[in-house]
């Protein structure tokens, strides 16, 4: 069971995030071709990065959990308080633009008690036909059928466990892929794979080794087989590198590893505040047309998003996080 802080992982979800973020800001302006808007034209990269850490991590948290309930509560107090606030965030930017201009042109809003439940719980696109009112509010879903699925194989034997990871993995495999079906995660089950047998080969080695060699094998081999956006799988296989590396060579924690305790937050409020709220500055001519002046603008957007996020964690999420535990270690205490 691993206790020590990962400052590698830290540091990707702090890449990760900051290139999503980066990489968004950017989407709503006309292109213009120089190295600067070129190099952002990858950043969705962020997001098959945070599917293998988060294959990772979850492990991790399943290994920390006495049962399978404690594993789930934690997971939702992990998840949905920052998720509910940052919904907020984009209502409030909604408002302001409804009152100021008389029309909401920021994003899509549900307009039934189907879409409005769908969106509460994350059972939007790509499980459902309710559109996400945050560009990024789909990846949620995956990592909430990802959660749901360590959860059930938590309630399995362990030497049995984890053919379930296997099972689905070799299903990606002979599957048609759809965008909207109740198997639609196996889209990106290959980088979560990945994350999830890295745990175990790393942490685990002396257990089930066809078991891992098995959900190795299918993982990467989905990796290359999915139509995916170009490097994906690169993305997938740098970060399994660079967190296997850190194992034997460990990265010293720093400011910088600091701000991956921030990227959820930041993950979620840089679409409604950086380009909702303050992307009318991206569509100023001077700063379109001059590269430094962009991408100034762009760190400096970060920077207060940065703050922003930081604020998020400490009042929100970490008070959440250890409600959640807290909650478990009452109910467990009551059971016995």
């Amino acid at each position: 069971m691993i206790n020590k802080r990962n400052h590698m992982v830290e540091l990707l979800r702090f890449v990760a995030a900051s290139y999503v973020a980066i990489f968004h800001f950017n989407e709503t302006v006309p292109y213009i071709a120089n190295w600067y808007r070129a190099s952002l034209k990858l950043g969705y990269l962020g997001v098959p990065a945070f599917f293998v850490i988060s294959g990772y991590c979850i492990q991790i948290a399943a290994a920390h959990a006495h049962n399978p309930k404690d594993f789930i509560i934690r997971r939702f107090f992990r998840v949905f308080p920052a998720y509910w606030l940052s919904m907020a965030i984009v209502l409030s930017v909604v408002a302001f633009e409804i009152i100021v201009f008389g029309v909401n042109s920021v994003t899509p809003l549900p307009k039934s008690v189907t879409g409005i439940l769908a969106t509460l719980t994350l059972l939007t696109t790509p499980f459902s036909n309710v559109r996400v009112i945050n560009w990024v509010y789909w990846t949620l879903t995956y990592e909430l059928f990802f959660y749901l699925i360590t959860f059930i194989s938590l309630t399995i034997p362990e030497r049995y466990r984890f053919y379930l990871f296997v099972v689905i993995s070799a299903l990606v495999l002979v599957l048609p892929m759809h965008e909207h079906w109740p198997l639609f995660f196996l889209q990106h089950w290959p980088a979560f794979g990945l994350g999830t047998v890295l745990y175990r080969m790393l942490h685990q080695a002396d257990k089930f080794t066809f078991q891992n060699l098995a959900l190795l094998t299918l993982s990467t081999v989905g990796l290359f087989t999915l139509i995916y956006l170009p490097y994906y799988a690169a993305a997938c296989l740098v970060t399994t590198g660079l967190i296997t590396l850190n194992n034997f060579k460990p990265m010293k924690g720093g400011f910088l590893t600091s701000l991956g305790d921030y990227s959820y937050s930041l993950y979620l409020i840089h679409v409604p505040l950086g380009v909702y709220a303050l992307g009318a500055v991206k569509q100023i001519d001077y700063v379109k047309q001059h590269i430094w002046v962009n991408c100034l603008w762009d760190l400096t957007l970060l920077a207060i998003l940065y703050v922003l996020s930081y604020i998020i964690f400490k009042k929100i999420e970490l008070p959440s996080i250890r409600f959640g535990k807290k909650l478990t270690d009452v109910t467990r205490k009551a059971a016995v």
